[in-house]
């Protein structure tokens, strides 16, 4: 082979090598960025995980039966009926 084409040779090895190098780090910094999306996403989901919590236990105690009444008398005027008041469907 002549001097100059093994130059040439040389010149495109490294320029593979070069190529096969910045692929690497490209490829390592999109798993990076990845893991640390999928951080923000655990947190996330624990956050909203605790808030639905905190609103299933809200639920519970605006529906129990005792706060409903309650809430009757309070908003509405409303109160538990006389019986002679009450009328009875066939």
């Amino acid at each position: 082979m002549p001097r100059s084409a093994s130059w040439i040779w040389y010149a495109v090895i490294a320029l593979v090598g070069l190529t096969f190098a910045l692929g690497h780090v490209w490829i390592r910094l999109q798993v990076v960025q990845v893991g640390s999306q999928l951080v923000q996403t655990r947190k996330l989901i624990h956050s909203l995980e605790g808030e639905r919590q905190g609103l299933r236990m809200q639920w519970s105690a605006l529906t129990a039966p005792a706060q409903l009444a309650v809430q009757a008398e309070r908003r509405l005027r409303m109160s538990v009926p006389e019986p002679e008041r009450v009328v009875r469907m066939p």
